[in-house]
């Protein structure tokens, strides 16, 4: 048998909790529980909202890096189109009739000169100058010529002759002014590099061997292709 001793004044010693008091003392912590389990309901909600979002966006954000992606080629392909039209048109308008120009060459050609040998070199635009080229040269035409007998005259009246003016005139004459003759797709022309040579058989054994380097003018690109 134990005994219980209350200690406490008779003022301060309990005297229980009423029923209607621990109803609602109840009640509120049961709609705290309830406001509690709501909220972290929502917030699960929410979040799980949240995450459908954001992987909504970044499939979105696949999609337009892929769209991006297929522009950007079709992009490089209209610009590679226009560059081959460029050039189409570029070759179109600087084509040289060779033909023309042979036959021109053979008509201004004195009976005391003849071409042994000439090299043709035309330079890709993308193609860097190589050493001795003129600056903006297309390319060049070297003639290996011979002269017959020892006067050197006849090889400069030879290079004035493919030149059809002077220099002189023109440097100062206005590109679409200039006769369309053999040196008119020509931007310069060389001095003769000649030496004295012996052709045995020949009627003037002591000729003179020399060679003269035109530079071809840089293909003009047609601006109107790129409107």
């Amino acid at each position: 048998m134990s005994i219980r001793i209350n200690l406490l004044p008779p003022e301060l010693r309990s005297q229980g909790v009423e029923p209607r008091l621990k109803l609602i003392l109840g009640a509120s912590a049961l709609g705290l529980a309830a406001v509690a389990l709501s909220c972290w309901l929502y917030f699960v909600y929410e979040t799980n909202g949240l995450r459908d979002g954001l992987v909504a966006k970044r499939g979105e954000l696949t999609a337009l890096r892929q769209e991006a992606m297929r522009v950007d080629s079709l992009l490089d392909e209209i610009s590679d189109y226009k560059a081959r039209e460029r050039a189409i048109i570029s070759i179109k308008t600087n084509r040289i009739l060779w033909s023309k120009k042979l036959a021109e060459l053979v008509r201004l050609t004195p009976d005391h000169i003849w071409v042994a040998r000439f090299d043709m070199r035309e330079r890709d635009p993308e193609e860097k100058p190589r050493p001795g080229d003129e600056p903006g040269s297309g390319g060049s035409l070297r003639l290996l010529c011979y002269s017959a007998g020892s006067q050197v005259g006849r090889m400069t009246a030879f290079r004035e002759k493919l030149k059809g003016a002077d220099e002189f005139y023109l440097d100062f004459l206005d590109e679409s002014l200039k006769p369309g003759n053999f040196y008119s797709d020509f931007q310069s022309i060389s001095r003769p590099e000649w030496k004295s040579v012996v052709l045995e058989g020949f009627r003037e054994p002591n000729n003179l061997r020399f060679t003269i380097r035109l530079d071809l003018r840089a293909p003009q690109e047609n601006t109107k292709a790129e409107s």
